[in-house]
């Protein structure tokens, strides 16, 4: 019976609609997959309820609205998944209290404002990933460290997330106000400063690109060589 399901794993399925609130009144649940279906709307805050879930993948689906903070209770969780979805908004500094995380990926969205510092809590996070969402801004918290994407590089100053760079006045924040970007930013590197340079503080989100940016290419300006 629906009650007694531990395990939900409809992946490539076909699935289209919203997930509905009643997922939350399943809890034995420990794993949901659902990715690359065609599912739609917003994630349902009761999915908070879910306190045994120790899995939760989401990606390649159009899921919209923002990440609700309720997934901060979910302290079992050891994956968490939401990758190439249309989400919104900026990320809860409740997501800081997942501290079963070992990794959580939210690139290619859509969501803004800075990184919690509350993510620094996350010490047994191996893999945490953010880029390609074009509204994230500032600085990267003290004590987190972001990751490049399976393929080598995140595409941070091609199009996506560039951390290191200051929040217009009018965009939110999740924290604390965020510093000037300083002279080392890919955002603010003269053309023949040396990749290193440009590279130091943000080596572990997108140095391809930062590379790229600080010999003054654009990313169909490889040479054949390369």
């Amino acid at each position: 019976t629906p009650a007694s399901c531990t395990i939900l794993n409809l992946a490539s399925s076909s699935l289209s609609g919203t997930l509905p609130s009643e997922l939350g009144t399943i809890t034995r649940l420990t794993d949901i997959r659902l990715s690359s279906n065609q599912l739609t709307g917003t994630l349902p805050s009761e999915l908070g309820a879910l306190t045994g879930l120790t899995y939760l993948d989401i990606p390649f689906n159009q899921l919209t609205g923002t990440v609700p903070s309720e997934l901060g209770t979910l302290t079992l969780v050891t994956s968490l998944g939401l990758y190439s979805n249309q989400l919104t908004g900026t990320l809860p500094s409740q997501l800081g209290a997942l501290a079963s995380v070992t990794w959580m990926w939210f690139s290619s969205n859509q969501l803004r404002g800075t990184l919690p510092s509350e993510l620094a809590a996350l010490t047994r996070a191996s893999s945490l990933l953010f880029c390609n969402n074009a509204g994230l801004c500032g600085d990267i918290p003290a004590g987190v460290t972001l990751n490049v994407d399976s393929y080598g590089y995140c595409p941070t100053a091609l199009g996506g997330t560039l951390l290191g760079s200051e929040c217009p006045s009018s965009q939110p924040t999740t924290g604390s106000p965020t510093t000037s970007p300083t002279t080392n930013s890919p955002s603010t590197a003269a053309p023949n400063s040396s990749p290193t340079e440009c590279c130091s503080a943000l080596l572990q989100v997108g140095a391809f690109a930062c590379i790229l940016e600080s010999l003054g290419l654009q990313q169909n300006q490889i040479p054949e060589s390369w």
